[in-house]
């Protein structure tokens, strides 16, 4: 009778040493799971905000490039058109010449300038040529 109250008790606690081994293996393959996952997200974040910070440059010259050219594009439209209306075909003079309103926060530098011909270029606070636009 003791021998079978022993194996009766002994069962539960043997099944229970199989189940905890069980388990046991289970979570640590979800840990790896979890760790796997934790340094893809890591990688993830890193290289986000690698982007994130040369991001915003790359679109602040962009945006400057492409102002840059609107105000060339604007210019030129203004120069050809006072030549179109004008008696002797002729580009206006510096008095004549009104910057169209997309040239308002650039700078314009005149290469070269003269009645029959222009040239300039549009650029950055640094000096960088951003836009050159030439008529004659």
């Amino acid at each position: 009778m003791t021998r079978l109250l022993l194996a009766v008790l002994g069962l539960p606690l043997l099944l229970c040493a199989c189940q905890d081994q069980g388990a046991r293996a289970q979570t640590a393959a979800l840990q790896a799971r979890v760790d796997r996952l934790e340094e893809a997200l890591r990688t993830l974040q890193e290289a986000q905000a690698n982007q994130a910070s040369t991001l915003p440059a790359n679109l602040r010259q962009v945006t400057a490039q492409a102002a840059a050219q609107n105000c060339a594009n604007s210019l030129t439209r203004e120069l050809e058109s006072f030549r179109e209306n004008s008696l002797d075909r002729r580009y206006p003079t510096a008095a004549q010449l009104v910057l169209p309103p997309a040239c308002a926060d650039q700078r314009v530098n005149w290469l070269s300038r003269s009645p029959q011909t222009y040239t300039f270029t549009v650029t950055d606070a640094q000096g960088r040529e951003l836009a050159r636009q030439s008529g004659s």
